[in-house]
């Protein structure tokens, strides 16, 4: 029987075995251990990505809506102010009316409405106000009737003050 084998069923004794035997053992268990692992870290390095790849800022698009631009807010919120102020009755004018976007959470209150005839076209004066992101401020406007019966908003500017 060869040495650091005991029994009849030839079962390695590993109390007797050699070093070079135990060493053989051992080897072959951190392999066994250790090649899964590396495997495994391979495979995600393999794909492209590393830990200076992650920190990147990824510029892929996607979606198709373009982000409102702050001069899109304004746009938007004076196209809500135009359709209001111009879709008001003779009586809603002697009233304060509140405004908001949903669209840019924007919102404030329409006052001092009145009636100017310029030439052939009609007129609305008004004073409003604008809260949003970037505070409260106050405009004066104007919107005109057009010839086809919609309005137009002819100004709106920040009131001084």
């Amino acid at each position: 029987m060869p040495p650091g084998w005991s029994g009849s069923t030839l079962k390695p004794d590993l109390t007797e075995a050699t070093y070079r035997e135990k060493s053989g053992t051992v080897r072959r268990a951190v392999l066994a251990l250790v090649l899964p692992v590396c495997l495994t870290l391979s495979a995600c390095m393999g794909g492209g990505s590393s830990a200076v790849s992650a920190l990147a800022i990824d510029q892929t698009t996607t979606g198709s809506i373009a982000p409102l631009s702050a001069e899109g807010e304004v746009l938007s919120d004076e196209t809500v102010i135009r359709d209001l102020v111009g879709n008001l009755s003779q009586d809603d004018l002697a009233n304060s009316q509140p405004w908001s976007n949903s669209l840019t959470g924007s919102a404030g209150v329409i006052t001092d409405m009145t009636i100017l005839v310029d030439g052939e076209r009609t007129c609305r004066l008004f004073r409003t106000t604008r809260h949003s992101f970037d505070g409260v401020a106050l405009f004066n406007g104007r919107v005109c009737r057009r010839p086809d019966g919609g309005w137009d908003l002819v100004s709106l500017d920040r009131a001084e003050g």
